[in-house]
Protein backbone atom coordinates (compact mmCIF):
# COMPACT_ATOMS: atom_id res chain seq x y z
CA UNK A 1 0.00 0.00 0.00
CA UNK A 2 1.18 3.35 -1.06
CA UNK A 3 1.92 6.20 1.52
CA UNK A 4 -1.16 8.42 0.03
CA UNK A 5 -3.48 5.13 0.18
CA UNK A 6 -2.23 4.29 3.39
CA UNK A 7 -3.47 7.88 5.02
CA UNK A 8 -6.50 7.75 3.48
CA UNK A 9 -7.39 4.31 4.43
CA UNK A 10 -6.91 6.07 8.16
CA UNK A 11 -8.51 8.26 7.35
CA UNK A 12 -11.73 6.66 6.75
CA UNK A 13 -10.97 3.96 9.40
CA UNK A 14 -10.87 7.08 12.02
CA UNK A 15 -13.77 8.75 10.63
CA UNK A 16 -15.69 5.36 10.43
CA UNK A 17 -14.82 5.18 14.80
CA UNK A 18 -16.10 8.84 15.27
CA UNK A 19 -19.21 7.88 13.71
CA UNK A 20 -19.38 4.72 15.36
CA UNK A 21 -18.84 6.30 18.89
CA UNK A 22 -21.04 9.22 18.56
CA UNK A 23 -24.17 6.43 17.60
CA UNK A 24 -23.36 4.37 20.38
CA UNK A 25 -23.50 7.33 22.86
CA UNK A 26 -26.56 8.16 21.43
CA UNK A 27 -27.78 4.69 21.94
CA UNK A 28 -26.69 4.14 25.21
CA UNK A 29 -28.23 7.65 26.57
CA UNK A 30 -31.91 6.62 24.96
CA UNK A 31 -31.49 3.04 26.34
CA UNK A 32 -30.38 4.69 30.06
CA UNK A 33 -34.00 6.49 30.21
CA UNK A 34 -36.20 3.77 28.93
CA UNK A 35 -34.57 1.35 31.59
CA UNK A 36 -35.46 4.37 34.22
CA UNK A 37 -38.56 5.00 33.28
CA UNK A 38 -39.79 1.43 33.22
CA UNK A 39 -38.32 0.89 36.60
CA UNK A 40 -40.21 3.98 37.91
CA UNK A 41 -43.63 2.42 36.17
CA UNK A 42 -42.87 -0.71 37.25
CA UNK A 43 -42.35 -0.16 40.70
CA UNK A 44 -46.16 2.13 40.38
CA UNK A 45 -48.01 -0.82 38.91
CA UNK A 46 -46.59 -2.93 42.29
CA UNK A 47 -47.89 0.33 44.29
CA UNK A 48 -44.90 1.74 44.86
CA UNK A 49 -45.20 5.30 44.73
CA UNK A 50 -43.26 6.74 47.10
CA UNK A 51 -44.42 10.37 48.10
CA UNK A 52 -42.33 13.97 47.49
CA UNK A 53 -42.67 15.73 50.51
CA UNK A 54 -42.12 18.99 48.99
CA UNK A 55 -45.42 18.51 46.36
CA UNK A 56 -48.97 17.84 47.70
CA UNK A 57 -49.76 15.14 45.35
CA UNK A 58 -53.41 14.92 44.25
CA UNK A 59 -54.88 11.29 44.75
CA UNK A 60 -53.23 8.42 41.91
CA UNK A 61 -50.30 10.99 41.10
CA UNK A 62 -46.73 9.50 40.62
CA UNK A 63 -44.19 11.97 40.85
CA UNK A 64 -42.04 10.73 37.38
CA UNK A 65 -38.72 13.24 37.40
CA UNK A 66 -37.64 16.43 39.08
CA UNK A 67 -35.47 18.74 37.94
CA UNK A 68 -34.27 22.70 37.29
CA UNK A 69 -35.40 24.60 34.44
CA UNK A 70 -36.43 27.94 33.45
CA UNK A 71 -40.28 29.10 32.89
CA UNK A 72 -41.07 31.25 29.96
CA UNK A 73 -44.15 32.45 28.42
CA UNK A 74 -45.76 34.64 25.49
CA UNK A 75 -45.31 38.26 25.84
CA UNK A 76 -43.90 41.47 24.20
CA UNK A 77 -41.05 43.20 23.87
CA UNK A 78 -41.24 47.30 24.52
CA UNK A 79 -43.29 49.59 21.77
CA UNK A 80 -41.07 51.82 19.61
CA UNK A 81 -41.73 55.22 18.01
CA UNK A 82 -40.52 56.48 15.31
CA UNK A 83 -41.24 59.78 13.46
CA UNK A 84 -40.34 63.81 13.83
CA UNK A 85 -42.05 67.06 15.39
CA UNK A 86 -42.67 70.10 13.74
CA UNK A 87 -44.49 73.59 15.69
CA UNK A 88 -44.88 77.04 15.24
CA UNK A 89 -44.94 80.20 17.54
CA UNK A 90 -47.71 82.60 18.17
CA UNK A 91 -46.75 85.96 19.99
CA UNK A 92 -48.10 86.81 23.15
CA UNK A 93 -46.60 90.10 24.38
CA UNK A 94 -43.73 92.32 23.33
CA UNK A 95 -40.83 90.22 23.30
CA UNK A 96 -42.87 86.65 24.55
CA UNK A 97 -43.86 84.39 21.83
CA UNK A 98 -45.63 80.71 23.23
CA UNK A 99 -44.59 77.95 21.08
CA UNK A 100 -46.84 75.15 19.63
CA UNK A 101 -45.45 71.58 18.92
CA UNK A 102 -47.27 68.57 17.61
CA UNK A 103 -45.47 65.04 16.63
CA UNK A 104 -45.98 63.03 13.53
CA UNK A 105 -44.97 59.45 13.49
CA UNK A 106 -46.02 55.95 14.20
CA UNK A 107 -45.78 53.72 16.95
CA UNK A 108 -44.56 50.07 16.26
CA UNK A 109 -45.81 47.12 18.79
CA UNK A 110 -43.05 45.26 20.30
CA UNK A 111 -42.62 41.72 19.22
CA UNK A 112 -44.44 38.66 20.21
CA UNK A 113 -42.12 35.95 21.54
CA UNK A 114 -41.45 33.79 24.58
CA UNK A 115 -40.38 35.40 27.67
CA UNK A 116 -37.98 34.30 30.27
CA UNK A 117 -39.87 34.47 33.84
CA UNK A 118 -38.20 32.76 36.57
CA UNK A 119 -35.98 30.36 37.03
CA UNK A 120 -37.42 27.23 39.53
CA UNK A 121 -37.54 23.54 39.97
CA UNK A 122 -40.00 21.15 37.38
CA UNK A 123 -41.58 18.28 38.65
CA UNK A 124 -43.19 15.84 35.94
CA UNK A 125 -45.98 13.72 37.26
CA UNK A 126 -48.40 11.28 35.52
CA UNK A 127 -51.32 14.25 35.65
CA UNK A 128 -49.14 17.26 35.49
CA UNK A 129 -46.29 19.35 34.75
CA UNK A 130 -45.44 21.50 37.32
CA UNK A 131 -43.10 24.41 37.83
CA UNK A 132 -42.23 26.27 41.08
CA UNK A 133 -39.63 28.86 41.41
CA UNK A 134 -39.42 32.16 44.00
CA UNK A 135 -41.55 34.46 41.68
CA UNK A 136 -43.71 32.54 39.52
CA UNK A 137 -45.64 29.21 40.11
CA UNK A 138 -47.75 27.09 37.47
CA UNK A 139 -49.26 23.71 36.33
CA UNK A 140 -49.94 22.28 32.91
CA UNK A 141 -52.44 20.08 33.72
CA UNK A 142 -52.47 16.87 31.37
CA UNK A 143 -56.31 16.53 30.70
CA UNK A 144 -56.02 20.90 29.46
CA UNK A 145 -52.91 20.14 27.09
CA UNK A 146 -54.02 21.03 23.30
CA UNK A 147 -50.64 21.16 22.18
CA UNK A 148 -46.54 20.54 22.55
CA UNK A 149 -43.53 21.97 20.49
CA UNK A 150 -40.12 21.52 21.12
CA UNK A 151 -36.99 22.76 19.63
CA UNK A 152 -34.64 19.90 17.49
CA UNK A 153 -32.36 19.75 20.49
CA UNK A 154 -35.51 19.20 22.66
CA UNK A 155 -33.93 21.89 25.54
CA UNK A 156 -36.88 24.19 24.90
CA UNK A 157 -40.29 23.28 25.38
CA UNK A 158 -43.54 25.07 25.20
CA UNK A 159 -46.91 24.01 25.95
CA UNK A 160 -50.62 25.25 24.89
CA UNK A 161 -53.26 24.48 27.38
CA UNK A 162 -56.95 25.29 27.51
CA UNK A 163 -57.33 27.20 30.43
CA UNK A 164 -54.68 29.83 29.22
CA UNK A 165 -54.45 31.80 25.78
CA UNK A 166 -50.66 32.78 26.55
CA UNK A 167 -48.83 29.85 25.67
CA UNK A 168 -46.13 29.10 27.63
CA UNK A 169 -43.21 26.60 28.89
CA UNK A 170 -39.79 25.54 29.75
CA UNK A 171 -36.30 25.32 28.86
CA UNK A 172 -33.42 23.20 30.23
CA UNK A 173 -29.62 22.16 30.05
CA UNK A 174 -29.10 19.60 26.92
CA UNK A 175 -29.05 16.90 29.93
CA UNK A 176 -31.76 17.66 31.44
CA UNK A 177 -33.56 18.33 28.24
CA UNK A 178 -32.98 15.13 26.82
CA UNK A 179 -34.52 12.78 30.10
CA UNK A 180 -37.29 15.15 30.15
CA UNK A 181 -38.49 14.95 26.44
CA UNK A 182 -38.45 11.07 27.15
CA UNK A 183 -40.47 10.86 30.53
CA UNK A 184 -42.80 13.60 29.31
CA UNK A 185 -43.75 11.95 26.08
CA UNK A 186 -43.96 8.41 29.18
CA UNK A 187 -46.09 10.39 31.38
CA UNK A 188 -48.68 11.69 28.67
CA UNK A 189 -49.02 8.33 27.32
CA UNK A 190 -49.09 6.71 30.94
CA UNK A 191 -52.14 9.24 31.30
CA UNK A 192 -54.09 8.35 28.01
CA UNK A 193 -53.59 4.09 27.99
CA UNK A 194 -52.50 3.84 31.98
CA UNK A 195 -49.77 1.64 33.45
CA UNK A 196 -49.73 -2.00 31.75
CA UNK A 197 -49.67 -0.32 28.18
CA UNK A 198 -47.12 2.22 29.07
CA UNK A 199 -44.86 -0.79 30.45
CA UNK A 200 -45.32 -2.71 27.47
CA UNK A 201 -44.52 0.12 25.12
CA UNK A 202 -41.34 0.95 27.31
CA UNK A 203 -40.31 -2.77 27.10
CA UNK A 204 -40.93 -3.10 23.13
CA UNK A 205 -38.75 -0.52 22.49
CA UNK A 206 -35.76 -1.97 24.60
CA UNK A 207 -36.29 -5.15 22.91
CA UNK A 208 -36.01 -3.01 19.36
CA UNK A 209 -33.15 -1.00 20.91
CA UNK A 210 -31.19 -4.11 21.77
CA UNK A 211 -31.15 -5.04 18.15
CA UNK A 212 -30.40 -1.75 16.61
CA UNK A 213 -27.34 -1.28 18.95
CA UNK A 214 -24.55 0.57 16.33
CA UNK A 215 -21.39 -1.66 15.57
CA UNK A 216 -18.58 -0.28 14.45
CA UNK A 217 -18.15 -0.88 10.56
CA UNK A 218 -14.47 -0.14 9.09
CA UNK A 219 -13.81 0.35 5.60
CA UNK A 220 -12.40 -2.27 3.74
CA UNK A 221 -8.82 -2.20 3.04
CA UNK A 222 -7.23 -1.23 -0.50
Amino acid sequence: MGFIANFKAKRAAKRAQSVYESALLEWERENKVLTQALEIFTAAQSGQQPDDQSLVQKKGELVLWTGQGIYHVAGRTPSTYSGGSQGFSIPLVAGIRYRVGSFKGSMTPGEEMQMDKDQGFVKLTNQRLIFAGPIATTEWAFAKILSTFSNPERTDFIIGVSNRQKSSGLRFSPEDGYTFAHLFAMGLYYYENGIPATIKAIQDELNEGATDKPKLELPPTP
